[in-house]
């Protein structure tokens, strides 16, 4: 089977399962078709450790949801997941793209707690 490269970033606590100690970037070969679940074993990190998650720039994960997990990753994808201690990224504050996959989970809550702008 064919290998796909991954770069992780983990942000916060996150960062020492990949050598850091408050940011940590490193770049894997998985087979293709992996998926998040699989990369987020590969580095032994515990979901509920997990806040949010972006593949490629795009929000795919919040925290206590599993929106991504079986999400399959592409070539020269990348991955950023923060550690709960970490807000929400700045730099987003105004709205950002979600996957399908998470757009769908918001759009099912009916508790009307989550906002992606305001």
């Amino acid at each position: 089977m064919a290998l796909i490269r991954i770069t992780l970033t983990l942000y916060g606590s996150l960062a020492k399962f990949a050598g850091g100690k408050y940011i940590a970037q490193k770049t894997v070969e998985l087979e293709e078709g992996a998926t998040i679940q699989e990369l987020m074993d590969f580095f032994n990190i515990p979901y509920d450790q997990k806040s949010y998650l972006f593949i490629n720039n795009i929000l795919s994960d919040m925290p206590g949801l599993s929106a991504s997990l079986d999400e399959a990753l592409s070539d020269n994808a990348r991955v950023g997941i923060f550690s709960l201690q970490h807000m929400y990224p700045y730099q987003y504050r105004d709205g950002l793209p979600m996957s399908e996959a998470l757009t769908k989970i918001l759009a099912e809550r009916d508790d009307g707690v989550m906002h992606n702008t305001y």
